[in-house]
């Protein structure tokens, strides 16, 4: 992709029972809102169906809307910080060098992810739209699919690694892909000091695992009670993604 940040396809993970994920039917992504015309061109070689987007108002207000073909459909669920509800990005545009350095130097950025990571996981409203999201992959004539946030890494890597922890792929596998990010990070104004919020890491991951068995029990108590689905929604689910 010219323009699109981070794009890229879950498949080819094995599961613990030697399935494989199939390949182009999801996608996930970094914003849309600069895709060029040969980004659009390519998204409908695609066959790209539905595009759902997680980001919020703050992050529409500074990036846009999404740029699609005619006739994707979009499904917004826009998701929110419980606490940080005006959004990361607009406290950091608002910053300066120095009071960056006071809110995030001395591992505070790090910190800050790993429990921002967690709240993914723990907060209600939060699951529920991840739940939704499952729905509506699962929907007649959905995929294929592409789902997106600002970076592509956070909220959209979260939805990757749940769908892929649904259909049986070992954790590991789950990492790998999560960690993907990391190859598509463009470092930016501040360098190593913002790097924490603009990357992704193992252990931001490992805090969202914790998170779940702490609030959920583990991973079936979450699909169930968290994101309110069912034993059919998991099957339907490997039904389709898997070989």
């Amino acid at each position: 992709m010219e323009s699109i940040r981070n794009f890229r396809s879950l498949g080819g993970q094995s599961t613990v029972e030697g399935r494989r994920v199939r390949s182009g039917l999801v996608y996930r992504s970094a914003h849309l809102a600069e895709a060029s015309d040969s980004d659009l061109e390519s998204l409908v070689g695609l066959g790209i169906r539905t595009v759902f987007d997680f980001r919020n108002p703050g992050d529409l207000a500074v990036e846009g809307p999404n740029r699609l073909p005619d006739g994707v459909a979009q499904i917004s669920l826009p998701m929110v910080d419980p606490a940080n509800q005006s959004g990361l990005r607009t406290d950091y545009s608002k910053l300066s060098a120095e009071e960056l350095e006071e809110r995030f130097g001395n591992g505070k950025a790090f910190q800050w992810m790993k429990e921002a990571s967690g709240r993914s996981v723990s907060d209600p409203v939060r699951t529920g739209q991840f739940g939704e999201f499952v729905r509506g992959l699962l929907a007649p004539e959905a995929v294929p699919v592409l789902f997106n946030c600002s970076a592509g890494k956070d909220r959209t890597g979260w939805a990757a690694s749940l769908l892929l922890l649904a259909v049986g792929v070992p954790e590991q596998q789950v990492v790998d892909h999560y960690m993907e990010t990391n190859q598509h990070v463009v470092p930016g104004r501040y360098g190593d000091l913002m790097m924490p919020l603009m990357s992704v890491h193992e252990d931001y991951f490992a805090d969202q695992m914790q998170v779940l068995a702490d609030s959920w029990g583990g991973f079936d108590r979450y699909w169930t009670d968290g994101l309110g689905l069912d034993n059919g929604h998991r099957q339907a689910l490997r039904e389709l993604l898997l070989d």
